[in-house]
């Protein structure tokens, strides 16, 4: 790993690595908002006597979004590698705040017609455009600053502020459902989390203040050799994007799409079944940190392959639990398919970091990343949706998890090429 800044230790500068967790937090916070209300915005925003179509509509705005981001891991990642973390990590936060205040405000089109939805689709866009380089741009600035022997366990913290910004999510869509009706929530109280995200937003801006920058000792000079230096980085890019796409496949089928489908069977039972949700989330969330702790006191590549092997043997029963229809068979599936992918993916943000060089890791993590999310992740509801609704075919989604499942084994047959030793 390239030495870059001073290494900070998590007990002298304890609200750095947060500040550095809550961007993360405040990116996914807003996305698993609109995944939760997806039925409300699809009604708001794409009217419709047909509501699967709606949330259909809405379900596709939101893979939008995710399609944006690999253009934002392009344009913004590189950015951190030439002027620092620090920079990509401040505009990162900021434009998602101004979209999320944006959505927040936004007439429906009962109220301006159809620029409505052409508007809700444009702050998607630009907001899965900034989140393009958030992870890696955080993750990067953790590993790069953390103490040798928690390079692991720090990154896993980091990485966790998305966890954390899902379970806010789940539980904030939890409480709107408590405190309205569902004719009070379609009528616009879904908003109110919106603008809770945007506050939030601005003030991990000013806790971003604060951040040591950490910049690569290797930097290429000048725009152009950046670019160049990031696609030389392209095969271990592509193993990146297999080694991300079955855990985030993973994660929004059984903690966003799948949470829709059962509030839409069940929408009297909508505050159970997301504080059930943020319930698993919160377990996962500390296999997590776990999965971190473990991979600096133990070989982290090995480690990994044993957890990956444990993932791949609950997803044929944790899925025909989780597509049961009752709701015991929904959390029972939820948390088998969850905890071991938690454990899994508190490992690898140090060992994706450990993909690139320090001059090129920005960029080429970003937009690695940020294409196997929008490919495998973002779309993921609006692939299954079209494959149970449409097509009906009920075993297609079981068979897209086993495929990405040997991807993903293929992606770490090999020792990611910058990982080091770990300190004696």
């Amino acid at each position: 790993m390239v030495a870059v800044g001073r290494r900070l230790g998590l007990m002298q500068r304890p609200a750095l690595p947060i500040a550095a967790a809550l961007g993360n937090t405040v990116e996914w916070f807003d996305f698993a908002v609109y995944g939760y209300f997806a039925h409300a915005i699809g009604a708001a925003f794409f009217p419709s006597d047909r509501p699967s179509l709606q949330m259909v509509s809405a379900f596709g705005v939101f893979a939008v979004g995710y399609l944006m981001r690999p253009v934002g891991g392009l344009l913004l990642g590189p950015i951190g590698d030439q002027w620092g973390r620090r920079v990509l990590l401040l505009i990162s936060v900021f434009v998602m705040g101004c979209c999320s205040l944006a959505i927040a405000l936004l007439p429906t089109t009962a109220q301006i017609g159809p620029s409505a939805a052409l508007l809700l689709v444009l702050l998607r866009m630009l907001q899965g455009l900034s989140v393009g380089a958030e992870y890696s741009g955080a993750i990067s600035w953790s590993v790069e600053t953390a103490p040798g022997h928690r390079r692991a366990f720090f990154s896993s913290i980091t990485a966790s502020g998305a966890t954390v910004g899902f379970i806010a999510g789940s539980a904030a869509a939890a409480l709107v459902s408590l405190a309205f009706s569902a004719e009070a929530i379609e009528a616009g109280a879904w908003r109110w989390p919106f603008a809770f995200g945007a506050l939030l937003s601005f003030v991990v801006l000013l806790l971003r203040r604060s951040l040591e920058d950490s910049r690569p000792g290797d930097v290429a000079s000048g725009w152009r050799a950046q670019f160049q230096l990031l696609f030389q980085q392209w095969p271990a890019m592509v193993r990146l994007v297999g080694s991300v796409a079955l855990g985030t496949a993973i994660f929004y089928l059984a903690a966003v799409y799948y949470v829709d489908v059962m509030v839409a069977a069940h929408p009297e039972q909508a505050a159970l079944l997301n504080g059930l949700t943020s319930l698993v989330q919160v377990f996962s969330l500390l296999l997590a940190l776990l999965g971190g702790y473990l991979a600096d006191r133990w070989a982290p590549l090995p480690l990994l392959r044993r957890s990956l092997a444990v993932l791949m043997l609950a997803l044929v029963p944790g899925f025909l639990l989780l597509g049961s229809g009752s709701i015991a068979g929904f959390v029972w599936g939820q948390a088998l398919l969850l905890l071991p992918t938690f454990f899994y993916s508190g490992i690898t943000p140090y060992l994706h970091a450990s993909f690139f060089p320090g001059g090129a890791r920005c960029g080429a993590f970003s937009f690695s990343y940020s294409l196997s999310v929008a490919l495998f992740g973002g779309s993921a509801p609006l692939v299954v949706g079209w494959m149970v609704n449409a097509a009906h075919w009920s075993s297609g989604p079981l068979l897209y998890l086993v495929l990405l499942a040997v991807l993903a084994w293929w992606a770490w047959s090999r020792k990611p090429p910058y990982l080091e030793p770990r300190p004696s």
